[in-house]
């Protein structure tokens, strides 16, 4: 990590969550309070306009408790909107001193905490706490956020410009400019996860909506917001939360879908880091938090593992790239700020912890088109079971079609191949690359159709037989036994390594069978790296003449891709933070190359060591 230099404008950082019931404004309020209580000069805003609620962790230390007579953030963009309907001249327009400049102070709409923060002892500073509250509580504020229009607020008075222009002077201001988004998809969200920050941190439970939903917000902050290099510009840190230690194999296995998931988000990481971030980021579910607000820099006393504190240190830790503590507090002075928040508290309804899903089977469906009903019987089957059932009746407009099926197939625990008259061209690839992954195939004959009719290469598998008058609940049965299986395979563990997947998945040699996998490197920025993979034929072999398959670290978006040769030699340009280990598939899946980019000491340092 490298620590912030003195001078730097300040980073803004947005805690968002895909579902509610996250805990998301508590861990804004905690790391905010943590930065403060460090010497840094930090400020909170609550951006989530339809359910505002960050002031109730700082209610002891605000005057106006119920927020009845403070302006927020919806009021300070009301007043830059009755000021940009009267359009200004050209000469206001332009240059620093343009019209809008006056408006994008939100300074006025900050109130400070009334606590002491203490001096920093390493910087000498004394931090600040400051918060903007969502808007003024009132008759109106309903009102106000539901009729405000983004859309014109964008598109027809520079709400961009203006947003940009308030950006840099909260930088100028603050250390870090912490802001608790509104859940879901929205304007307002969109803004929080994609203009505003340097950095997202995705609080999210450990089920799959919420892992997927938080997964396509970074997906799409990351792939909006790039360098020139081709990095990008803002960092991700997913957020496990809620986290209940009971029923360990449900929780590993939802722990793994979520380190899976977000992988190919956090490569900014060192290696090392990435070893030990999960267990220090994840929040555990304490039943005393969900009565009351308060704060764990309060509640808990330093020093603690496994507590609230010690994870929102963790995440104040990475945020700030050097490791971070609440630092000395008198027992009397916690206990007194701990008083404060049960004095004159309402008392609230305890809420619940999302459920924490089982990992469900995932299983791919090979067919012949001309048994499009019958495809979708079996899908339809599968699904009641709870799997995960991958084929083409899931692919959207626009989906690159083979590179879909082809990672769907090679992540499936399972697949079904339903055989009808013919087995076409497509299919026949479908079984061919499920026996090179070594995958269990269950095949299906369908009615009027025999044995002669199967692969051969699939005569090993135990198969299926569907009556003509028998589909629907033959599809019945079928799925039940394959549930059973799948259930199975998810409580074995695999030996693929979590952080280096393709690590000794690919014989561990980069020269074989004629081929030669290799590549090079160099530095586009002080942490940001091009990679030219490169695939050829040893001297006196036979050139490459058919696709190669590259497979990749899962921080890329494409964790598999395929190249056709161009006079014989197979090249792919990559983007990356560091090292990782590349496999490739060449000559129809009969050439197996392997290369280890850390291992590589002609690399650069600071590459191989991530």
């Amino acid at each position: 990590m490298n620590v912030d230099r003195p001078g730097e404008p300040g980073r803004i950082v947005t805690f968002y969550s895909y579902k509610g019931g996250t805990g998301r404004s508590m861990a804004v309020a905690n790391v905010a309070w943590i930065l403060a209580s460090t010497g840094k000069r930090v400020l909170a805003i609550d951006w989530d306009f339809e359910a505002p609620g960050l002031h109730r962790y700082f209610h002891p230390f605000i005057k106006d408790k119920e927020l009845s007579t403070s302006r927020g953030l919806i009021d300070f963009f009301l007043e830059f909107n009755a000021a940009a309907r009267v359009v200004p001249s050209k000469a206001q327009r332009d240059g620093p001193d343009a019209w809008y400049q006056s408006y994008a102070n939100l300074l006025p709409y900050a109130y400070s905490l009334d606590w002491t923060f203490p001096v920093d002892s390493v910087t000498g500073k004394k931090g600040t706490l400051d918060f903007v509250p969502a808007g003024q509580q009132g008759p109106s504020y309903a009102v106000n956020v539901t009729s405000f229009d983004w859309r014109a607020f964008y598109e027809q008075l520079g709400g961009g410009v203006f947003i940009e222009a308030m950006k840099a002077k909260l930088r100028a201001e603050y250390d870090y400019i912490i802001i608790d988004s509104r859940t879901g998809i929205s304007d307002t969200a969109g803004i929080c996860t994609v203009q505003m920050p340097d950095d997202i941190v995705l609080c999210f439970t450990l089920n799959q909506q919420s892992i997927k939903g938080a997964a396509a917000v970074a997906e799409s902050a990351s792939s909006q917001r790039l360098l020139a290099s081709g990095e990008p510009a803002v960092r991700i840190w997913p957020v496990p939360t809620r986290v209940e230690l009971n029923e360990k194999e449900r929780l590993d296995a939802a722990l793994d879908l979520a380190r899976a998931v977000f992988q190919r988000h956090i490569g900014h990481l060192t290696r090392n880091e990435r070893n030990t971030y999960w267990g220090s980021v994840q929040v555990l579910y304490q039943p005393y938090f969900a009565y009351e607000e308060v704060l764990a820099t309060f509640a808990n006393r330093r020093g603690q593992t496994a507590s609230i504190l010690s994870s929102m240190e963790a995440i104040a830790s990475y945020l700030h790239r050097a490791p971070i503590s609440m630092g000395a507090m008198k027992e009397e002075e916690r206990l007194r700020g701990l008083e404060l928040f049960k004095l004159s508290a309402p008392q609230r309804e305890r809420q619940t912890t999302a459920p924490v899903d089982q990992r469900m089977g995932q299983v791919f469906l090979s067919y012949p088109n001309s048994e499009k009903a019958a495809a979708r019987i079996f899908a339809a089957a599968l699904k009641q079971q709870g799997l995960n059932v991958k084929w083409d009746g899931n692919l959207k407009p626009g989906d690159d079609y083979a590179a879909v099926l082809r990672r769907d197939l090679q992540s499936s625990d399972m697949i079904v191949f339903l055989v009808g008259s013919t087995v076409g061209e497509w299919q026949a690839s479908e079984a061919t690359e499920a026996l090179r992954l070594k995958k269990r195939i269950a095949p299906v004959l369908l009615p009027k159709t025999g044995f002669d009719n199967l692969p051969e290469s699939l005569h090993q598998f135990y198969t299926t037989q569907v009556a003509p008058d028998a589909v629907e609940s033959t599809a019945s049965e079928f799925a039940a036994q394959i549930a059973e299986l799948c259930a199975e395979s998810v409580v074995v563990a695999t030996a693929v390594d979590p952080d280096d997947p393709q690590r000794g998945q690919w014989g561990g040699q980069s020269t074989h069978n004629g081929r030669r996998l290799s590549a090079v490197v160099t530095a586009a920025a002080s942490d940001w790296f091009e990679i030219a993979l490169q695939v050829t034929a040893l001297d006196d072999q036979v050139p490459l003449d058919s696709p190669v398959e590259f497979h990749l670290h899962p921080t890329f978006s494409r964790s598999i891709e395929r190249v056709n040769p161009i006079d014989g030699r197979a090249e792919l340009l990559l983007g990356a933070w560091g090292a990782f280990t590349v496999g490739v598939s060449a000559d129809g899946g009969r050439t197996r190359l392997e290369l280890d980019l850390s291992a590589d000491e002609s690399f650069p340092a600071t590459f191989r060591e991530r």
